[in-house]
C-alpha cells in the first residue's frame, strides 16, 4: 500500500498497483515495477553484471572515502562513489569474461585540483611501510600543511587499511607501522592530499605494489 505525503497534491511512498513512489533529496519519483523477463541474459549483459559486481565488491568497502575524494564531481543524483565506480569500470578492468580482474594501478580514490603527491613506497624494515614524496610548495594548489591520506589494500585478505592525516606535505616522508599479519603479503598503496583548511583534495596516486618482509 502506498502512503500519500502532503495531502492530495503531494507525492506518495510505497507501492500502488504497478507503480512505486519514492522520495530522494526532497524530490518525488514514481516509477513502474519492472517486469520479469524469461529471456536468457545476453553475453553483453553477463559481462556488465560481472564487471559491476567485481568493482562493487572491491570499492564498496571504502565508499565513505570515495564519496569524500570525488565530492567535487557530485551532480544531481550522482554521488562521489558513483563517479569512482564508473571510472573503475571504464579504466580498471582487464581480461575476458568470466576471468575479469582489477588493474589496481588504474584505480582512483580521489580527483580534484590540489597538487598530487609524487610518492614512492618501500619496506625498509619489518612491519614498516615508508612513503617518500617530493616537497614542492606554492600559494595556489600545494601548501605546506596539506594532510596526507594513505589507503593500503591487501588482495590476500580483501581488506583496506586507511590512515587519515598521517603527515603534512612539508614532511616529505612518513613511516607507517603495520601489524605482523601482513608479513610476506603484497600490498597496494594509494595516497592523496587534503588541503589543510578545506575539503579540497588532490587526485590520488597509486604508489605501487609492495611485498612486505617476513623476516629481519
Amino acid at each position: 500500500m502506498g502512503t500519500i505525503r502532503n495531502g492530495g497534491n503531494g507525492g506518495f511512498s510505497g507501492k500502488a498497483g504497478s507503480f512505486i513512489g519514492s522520495n530522494w533529496k526532497s524530490i518525488d519519483y514514481i516509477k513502474g515495477i519492472p517486469r520479469k523477463s524469461n529471456k536468457a541474459p545476453t553475453q553483453k549483459q553477463l559481462d556488465q553484471r560481472m564487471r559491476f559486481g567485481l568493482v562493487l565488491n572491491f570499492l564498496g568497502q571504502i565508499k565513505d572515502i570515495l564519496d569524500f575524494g570525488f565530492k567535487s564531481h557530485e551532480a544531481g543524483k550522482r554521488t562521489g562513489f558513483n563517479v569512482a565506480i564508473q571510472h573503475a569500470l571504464n579504466n580498471a578492468i582487464v581480461g575476458d569474461y568470466p576471468n575479469f580482474e582489477i588493474d589496481y594501478s588504474k584505480i582512483l580514490l580521489s580527483k580534484a585540483t590540489l597538487a598530487k603527491p609524487e610518492v614512492t613506497a618501500s619496506n625498509p624494515e619489518l612491519h614498516k611501510l615508508r612513503l617518500e614524496w617530493m616537497v614542492i610548495i606554492n600559494p595556489r594548489n600545494s601548501f605546506a600543511g596539506d594532510k596526507l591520506f594513505v589507503v593500503v589494500y591487501s588482495p590476500t585478505k580483501n581488506l583496506f587499511l586507511d590512515f587519515e592525516n598521517i603527515a603534512q606535505r612539508i614532511a616529505g616522508t612518513v613511516d607507517i607501522t603495520l601489524q605482523s599479519g601482513f608479513d610476506g603479503e603484497e600490498l597496494h598503496v594509494y595516497t592523496f592530499f587534503q588541503q589543510h583548511d578545506s575539503n579540497r583534495v588532490s587526485e590520488s596516486v597509486y604508489a605501487g605494489a609492495i611485498t612486505m618482509s617476513n623476516s629481519l
